[in-house]
């Protein structure tokens, strides 16, 4: 089965930033999500996708995702079924495992980030107690590793592949395997979604900082996370992919909105 493209943004709230225009224009683009990274730096995803939903009609608003380790099962679901309440059902909540710097995070709160197999084990209490309470919630999980797919798969109505900015297709196609094993008869009940790594001709400063990326280099590795040329070639590629990859939905930085808005137009929905 095929399923319909998507896309979303992710953004930040930034100090001093109009937060409520972002909004508006994600939606005004096309754009069926806009998406908040979990930081414990900056805006609490769930206040700025509360605000985000309340100056929007349309599209769906989450957290990208939480670091369940650092959170309590049931205040996760308290805030999901608060979310959902107030953005009218438009939700995609996020949750997964914690990335690596979320450990840091973990000992500033004073909590205990917990073995590989233990998040793993929080990250379904969290989900299951998402589902209780609010169980039409859409659920993404973000997942990298073998397990954590087959999880996702198993449990998720949205699956993020942590895939490399250097991934091939090759290796997305592996990835969206693992996680329609886990699936089994629910496979096609599941989406597959990869967060671009650049989109155009630039790549996003804080990528560019803390991994070195250029455009040269994404090039040679023929990465599968970045697309180039003018919009009929990005889509163009975004068909040829979902073929092997399964991924039909497709997300990037704000700072790829323009970029990425007129593949919105060829695409959404297709």
């Amino acid at each position: 089965m095929t399923t319909p493209f998507r896309f979303g943004l992710v953004a930040l709230p930034y100090p001093g930033a109009d937060w409520s225009g972002t909004a508006r224009q994600v939606e005004e683009l096309g754009f069926d999500s806009l998406l908040v990274p979990d930081n414990l730096h900056a805006t609490p995803a769930a206040l700025a996708c509360a605000s985000a939903a309340g100056v929007t009609e349309r599209i769906a608003v989450g957290p990208y995702v939480v670091a369940t380790p650092l959170r309590n099962p049931g205040l996760v679901a308290a805030d999901a079924a608060g979310l959902h309440q107030l953005s009218g059902g438009r939700v995609e909540f996020g949750l997964g495992a914690g990335r690596p710097d979320a450990e840091d995070e973990a000992r500033q709160l004073g909590v205990e980030f917990g073995t590989p197999g233990e998040r793993m084990a929080h990250l379904e209490a969290t989900i299951d107690a998402v589902r209780v309470r609010t169980p039409d919630v859409h659920i993404t999980v973000a997942a990298a590793g073998p397990r954590m797919l087959a999880l996702g798969g198993r449990l998720a109505d949205v699956v993020a592949l942590g895939a490399s900015p250097f991934a091939t297709a090759d290796d997305l196609a592996r990835m969206a395997d693992t996680v329609r094993a886990g699936a089994g008869d629910r496979a096609d009940d599941v989406q597959l979604n990869v967060n671009l790594s650049a989109v155009g001709d630039e790549v996003p400063p804080w990528l560019a900082e803390k991994m070195g990326l250029t455009m040269e280099r994404l090039v040679e590795a023929r990465t599968a996370t970045y697309l180039r040329g003018t919009p009929d070639d990005m889509a163009e590629t975004l068909v040829e992919r979902r073929e092997p990859t399964g991924i039909s939905y497709v997300c990037a930085g704000a700072n790829h909105a323009q970029d990425l808005a007129p593949v919105v137009a060829l695409l959404r929905g297709a």
